[in-house]
């Protein structure tokens, strides 16, 4: 691991390993997340050939550092040639394990529209085979890369990173790291999770709502966190959860925004509260304090912001949903970059992106077809090894007296 992340990980952070669970347990979150990920790769393959995206990034480039993760690169429309802009570095979120930056694409186009900004989404190593640290140093090496990058018009004095989900959890503990720390304004997190501390059992049990619809990472959590977090490595590692970072240690501002629905967004809003020092019996309330902002998007789940599988008038439901909390987002993305420095900000654009993925009802029917016949066919492997478990074992113990048996006979029979 790298000193920068060696001094974070263990400057005052409380230390709480990750015990290895027991062999079941890890088989069962390595196949369905190998499922996960081939039906997800196959998904999006099958959706960008039948509908090929309408928009795409101004360009994509490649960097050094990393060339195995393409950046994907989007000027404002009313960019004009000479003019520096602020930065806006996204990355997109798939539990550290699945998609890549371009299923963000449709968010960065109405983004760079609507806040003036140049954006550049980011890719990263995915877990399993990438787990922690990996991922969040990828982060900072392309986001350094991106930021020295003399041919890109960015006012390095007015730099944000953001994300959604896992991204917004890598934005969180990358910008902690010495490439990056110092150098990022503000940060605007979608949906984190900021606290690896509890397994997942517990953040369902300690929901604060009850009665809302199925969540999302119910199951899933703990595939994600069986790939992302190696055993032995400390679950308080403020890099990893950023609700143990020290507030020197991140962006002077701070936005959180949090989904109802969501086992995550307890432990956002105890990290914001956290931050703006905030004490307060009700933490679900919407609040602003100095740099530090706190909105929960009420009756919405956690990756509300996207839009893949659903029909289109789901879709469109949804993104008015996402419209109420962008325009906020908007209105204080202006009040930061406009903060002491004497800039006036681009007004931004309020249009609504027209592009976007769209799966026939018939195409996400069979995919979840196929999910539910792998998962059938994943908890029957795992009964047939616990039976050939239990045969071994029994087999073990009859070897064990046979042996025992022949032995007491052949002594008789020596004596």
């Amino acid at each position: 691991m790298p000193d920068s992340l060696i001094a974070i990980g263990q400057e005052g952070a409380p230390q709480l390993l990750k015990v290895r669970l027991p062999f079941p347990h890890r088989l069962n979150c390595f196949i369905r997340l190998w499922i996960l990920k081939i039906l997800a790769s196959i998904a999006f393959a099958v959706d960008r050939l039948v509908h090929p995206p309408t928009h795409c990034p101004t360009l994509i480039k490649t960097y050094q550092c990393r060339p195995a993760l393409p950046v994907r690169i989007f000027y404002p429309p009313d960019y004009r040639a000479g003019d520096l802009l602020p930065l806006y570095l996204n990355i997109h979120g798939g539990g550290f394990a699945i998609c890549d930056a371009r299923q963000d694409d449709d968010f960065c186009i109405l983004w760079a529209k609507r806040t003036g900004m140049l954006i550049v989404s980011l890719n990263y190593s995915k877990a399993p085979l990438n787990p922690f640290p990996t991922p969040v140093i990828d982060i900072a090496t392309v986001a350094e890369a991106v930021i020295i990058d003399k041919t890109l018009p960015i006012d390095k004095n007015r730099i944000v990173i953001g994300g959604f989900s896992a991204g917004a959890t890598l934005a969180l503990g990358a910008c902690q790291l010495a490439p990056l720390k110092g150098n990022i304004k503000a940060i605007l997190a979608f949906y984190p999770i900021v606290d690896w501390s509890h397994p997942p059992n517990e953040k369902l049990d300690s929901r604060p709502y009850k009665g809302g619809p199925p969540d999302s990472l119910e199951f899933s959590s703990y595939w994600f966190d069986w790939a992302y977090v190696s055993p032995g490595q400390n679950r308080c590692d403020p890099v990893l959860s950023p609700a143990y970072a020290n507030k020197e240690d991140l962006p002077p501002w701070v936005y959180l925004i949090g989904a109802q629905w969501d086992l995550l967004r307890l432990e956002s809003q105890k990290m914001i509260h956290s931050l703006a020092e905030l004490e307060t019996e009700n933490q679900e309330d919407d609040f602003e304090i100095g740099k530090y902002k706190w909105t929960l998007a009420r009756g919405c789940s956690h990756g509300f912001t996207h839009h893949f599988g659903y029909t289109s008038a789901k879709k469109i439901k949804r993104e008015k949903r996402c419209e109420v909390i962008y325009e906020e987002a908007v209105r204080w993305l202006e009040k930061v970059l406009s903060d002491n420095d004497g800039l006036q900000h681009n007004q931004a654009h309020h249009l609504v992106d027209d592009t976007g993925f769209e799966v026939d009802d018939l195409a996400r029917g069979i995919v979840l077809i196929l999910i539910l016949l792998l998962d059938y066919a994943v908890k029957l492997a795992i009964a047939l090894l616990r039976i050939v478990d239990q045969w071994m074992t029994r087999l073990y113990d009859l070897t064990m007296t046979l042996k025992a048996f022949f032995t007491a006979s052949a002594l008789c029979a020596a004596s």
